[in-house]
């Protein structure tokens, strides 16, 4: 399952190009190689990505019209035909981009303007023939020889805390599970009772609480989740669900009438008692997806 890693070109040089440097997987493996893939990249970054995708495309309809049996003319046609699909519904020639091989930081925070991904890269331009290429060094720039240092850096970090090694007794989504909390956060009307303080107004035989309970365990997945970034400033539990969450979620009156609002560092919603779980849910709902309603 999961989506597929990046797959590398193959790509050699044209004559009389300086051979580029080997990619990451050629000259050493790093302890995190095959992890990241092209999904992750464009959860960072999306245009970069996504311009490395259209690139991709070209350079495989560039190889199939190479390896086509049609006539030279025809087949040099072809190749000028292939474009960049640009903002507007225009279209553009890679060549008139005056790209070269090098990596522009995505902000200016960062301590260098530029970085070569090849020797002379500067002065080595992207065209249509050395495309490929060109994808798989931005690849592994972002993806693994980029960020060596940052994720050698996490690794030995989290070794001081707990040896890495000591994970594998672990399956990937217990792992998760442990650092990342409920992603899918659920419960039971039963534990609700269980774990949360109704005070100040409320008893856990109130109608308003008790109405509040109910509105809850009724919740689709994602609304769950917006309760929880609301109430507590995480859209996650932590392992063991509303029995390990502590402070415990404090339920007590509001008097003035309106939307609940939440005091997130200790866990503390202030309800108003309202009329009807319609109601209720309406008002609920509304505070998790406005800003405004915290600290109230």
């Amino acid at each position: 399952g999961g989506p597929s890693p990046i797959r590398w070109s193959g790509w050699t040089p044209p004559p009389g190009l300086r051979s580029p440097v080997a990619p990451a997987r050629e000259c050493g493996r790093s302890w995190y190689s095959d992890v990241l893939n092209t999904v992750d990249h464009e959860a960072v970054d999306t245009y970069r990505a996504k311009f490395l995708e259209q690139l991709r495309s070209l350079d495989a309809k560039r190889r199939e019209i190479l390896s086509s049996v049609m006539a030279a003319e025809s087949r040099t046609e072809a190749l000028a035909k292939l474009k960049l699909s640009m903002p507007g519904d225009q279209e553009a020639a890679l060549e008139s981009l005056c790209l070269s091989f090098t990596f522009d930081p995505p902000s200016k925070v960062y301590d260098y303007s530029a970085h070569d991904l090849l020797p002379d890269g500067s002065e080595t331009e992207l065209t249509l023939s050395n495309c490929g290429r060109y994808v798989e060094v931005v690849g592994d720039f972002c993806l693994d020889s980029g960020i060596r240092k940052q994720m050698d850096a996490f690794r030995a970090g989290f070794n001081e805390v707990f040896p890495m090694d000591r994970l594998q007794v672990f399956t990937p989504h217990e792992l998760r599970l442990i650092l990342c909390g409920e992603q899918a956060p659920s419960w039971t009307k039963e534990e609700l009772l269980k774990y949360t303080e109704p005070k100040y107004g409320y008893e856990r035989d109130s109608p308003g609480y008790l109405r509040f309970i109910n509105v809850l365990s009724e919740m689709s997945a994602d609304e769950r989740k917006a309760f929880l970034q609301f109430a507590t400033g995480c859209s996650s539990l932590p392992p063991g669900g509303l029995a390990n969450l502590h402070p415990r979620l404090t339920v007590v009156r509001k008097d003035e009438p309106g939307f609940p609002s939440v005091n997130t560092c200790v866990h503390y919603l202030k309800l108003p008692e309202y009329p009807s779980e319609e109601v209720l849910k309406e008002r609920l709902v509304a505070a998790t997806i406005e800003k405004g309603f915290h600290l109230n």
